[in-house]
């Protein structure tokens, strides 16, 4: 196993990047790897504004291909009946990563989603999820609308700068690879496989 960690950039209401949280915690507890987990925030509300029909019809296949990948996983991705915003979602993953609980915290905050379980720009539904994974959430509020909001910013413009534009994305040294299909051939990359 390599000492450093490989970034791993994920958006919580993406399900292609569930696929792959997924298999990624559970190569880190095979013990080959360990990731380090940043969030990505896909503004997709303005993708479905720009053009409502293409959107739709990009959705649907979509959560078709997805269940290609995450059926033979056992995972369940129910489409989302709205379009999310994964901001305060995302700065929980912040949050959550400060604790040590952030492992516990992407495999049930994806779980949850897909199963139409969370709301992710629900305050009360993110506490919950948070003191759930053992998180101490007397703070999250102040934490989310100061540090947390300007931390995930910073990880935003970080990410841009690096060229990530997409989920999940994979970084090995200066190399980005895009997508869950590519897992494998950035754990390749990595020496990990």
């Amino acid at each position: 196993m390599s000492d450093e960690a490989v970034p791993i950039y994920i958006d919580l209401k993406s399900p292609y990047s569930y696929v792959a949280a997924h298999r990624a915690l559970a190569l880190e507890e095979t013990g080959k790897v360990i990731f380090d987990w940043w969030p990505f925030v896909l503004n997709t509300a303005a993708r479905a504004k720009s053009d409502p029909g293409s959107f739709i019809r990009r959705a649907r296949y979509i959560y078709r291909d997805v269940r290609r990948f995450a059926t033979p996983l056992g995972l369940t991705i129910k489409g989302p009946k709205q379009i999310h915003d994964s901001t305060l979602a995302s700065i929980a993953l912040l949050s959550s990563k400060n604790e040590g609980a952030h492992r516990r915290y992407i495999a049930e905050c994806y779980r949850r989603f897909f199963d139409r379980d969370l709301e992710l720009d629900n305050v009360k539904a993110i506490k919950a999820l948070l003191a759930d994974c053992g998180v101490d959430t007397s703070k999250f509020a102040s934490y989310a609308a100061g540090e947390g909001k300007d931390l995930l910013a910073t990880c935003q413009a970080e990410a841009d700068a690096i060229g990530v534009f997409a989920v999940p994305t994979f970084v090995i040294g200066s190399e980005l690879y895009w997508g869950q299909d590519r897992m494998d051939m950035a754990m390749t990359a990595a020496g990990v496989v």
